[in-house]
């Protein structure tokens, strides 16, 4: 979850205001979006590299129980017995951990969206309060 907590430290940087930094914030929202969104876009693709790195794995592993059993034994039961290796395994969290990253960056989106009416909110409060 490194990666997340990267993520989690940047975004409170990247959305920090304060009556100074408004003005700043808002001129660098659309770029921060852009980051932002990007990131989501290869996170996504990640996960599909991912499932496509699974399946062949999986594909080679069964060849192999295939080839080398004593027994006779069917290409489904050693795709099934190739989805409970390690390695298999391992593709397994890191498309879930990713699965994670994606989560949080479309409610990223979300936050990074609602920015320009907090940001008008707050210029109203400071209205109020010089008047």
């Amino acid at each position: 979850m490194k990666l997340l907590e990267e993520y989690i430290s940047e975004l409170t940087t990247d959305i920090q205001i304060d009556e100074f930094s408004m003005k700043d914030v808002q001129m660098k929202l659309p770029a921060v979006k852009h980051k932002w969104t990007g990131r989501l876009m290869r996170a996504k693709m990640e996960i599909e590299e991912k499932r496509r790195e699974k399946y062949k794995l999986v594909e080679r592993i069964a060849e192999a129980l295939v080839k080398e059993s004593p027994v006779s034994l069917s290409m489904l039961m050693a795709r099934k017995t190739a989805e409970q290796h390690v390695d298999v395994k391992g593709i397994w969290d890191q498309i879930n951990e990713l699965k994670l990253v994606v989560e949080f960056l479309e409610k990223t989106e979300k936050t990074l969206s609602s920015i320009t009416f907090d940001i008008k909110n707050i210029v109203e409060i400071i209205k109020l309060e010089t008047q």
